[in-house]
């Protein structure tokens, strides 16, 4: 039965990095639209979070959060999507988009660490090498040798919050599910990431509304990154880390950029080269070697010593 559930996980897992690899499509045909950045994002949240509460509510699938619970499904909210994509996409403005990938990358390590410390779980030598050699295929997927690096404190200090909320979401997600399912966490941490978005989005977004280009295609996208992207690819996430190991799950996001980029290269957006699928190979391994597990006389020595 173990074994049946770890399946099912890494088939979550695998469905969750194709709807984000695949969401860059429908972001940028809402930004060719004249869609400001934090307006997707709420719009996102506000889709997802009608649709799926309306949904669970009636099938009763949402639990009632416990008094004093409230608080710690804010913080994951703030974790992830907030500070994330704060800092992941306004650390893209300032920096290389090479150097970002790799940055973003280091997210298992982040995440080993931060388990580590927190909750500890001990560091496995085959997820960090196994990470290591995926960071080096994603720089050579997008590593492009005729650009110039772009490189600022400014936009390393944004990635490094990135990698911070990557770790603070790890350690709430794990402690979270030990009392509520993927459902319930996916949908509060939408609904709570509402009111942290409204404020940027009335500072930044509202004078550029008027420019906004509607049409059933726009509305198509929107619903898809809501659906597919905001809620689906966080509930599978959720549901892969109840049966499978948050650090083992978090190496899967570096492959990520293989989906955008094969998926970019279909759709004519971007040539795929022998750079690329010689870098994809290599993803591909640290990844799988990343899961392999430690031979357990191996690891009984290692703790003796």
């Amino acid at each position: 039965m173990k074994q049946n559930n770890t399946l099912k996980g890494y088939i979550a897992i695998m469905f969750s990095m194709l709807f984000w690899g695949i969401s860059f499509v429908w972001t940028k045909q809402l930004l060719n639209a004249d869609f400001p950045v934090f307006t997707i994002v709420l719009f996102r949240l506000l889709i997802a979070s009608v649709i799926f509460v309306t949904i669970f509510k009636w099938r009763g699938m949402l639990e009632k959060i416990r008094r004093g619970d409230g608080r710690w499904f804010l913080l994951l909210a703030v974790f992830e999507p907030f500070l994330y994509f704060i800092g992941e996409d306004f650390g893209l403005k300032y920096v290389d988009a090479s150097f970002a990938s790799v940055m973003i990358a280091l997210i298992p390590i982040v995440v080993s660490v931060t388990m580590y410390f927190c909750e500890h779980e001990p560091l496995s030598w085959r997820l960090l090498v196994g990470t290591v050699v995926s960071i080096f295929g994603i720089g050579m997927m997008t590593f492009n040798a005729s650009s110039s690096l772009v490189f600022s404190w400014k936009g390393f200090s944004l990635l490094l919050v990135a990698l911070f909320a990557a770790g603070g979401y790890s350690v709430l997600l794990v402690r979270l599910l030990k009392d509520y399912g993927p459902v319930t966490v996916t949908t509060y941490q939408n609904l709570m990431a509402i009111p942290l978005y409204l404020p940027f989005v009335c500072v930044f977004d509202l004078r550029h509304w008027g420019a906004i280009q509607w049409s059933v295609s726009s509305v198509f996208n929107l619903v898809c990154l809501a659906v597919f992207c905001s809620a689906c690819a966080y509930m599978l996430y959720s549901y892969a880390a109840k049966q499978i190991s948050i650090t083992k799950l978090s190496v899967f996001t570096n492959a990520i950029p293989i989906v955008t980029i094969l998926i970019a290269s279909m759709l004519g957006l971007e040539v795929f080269t022998i750079q690329k699928f010689v870098g994809i190979v290599i993803v591909v391994a640290g990844v799988l070697f990343s899961q392999m597990k430690n031979n357990e006389k191996k690891e009984e020595s290692c703790a003796e010593c």
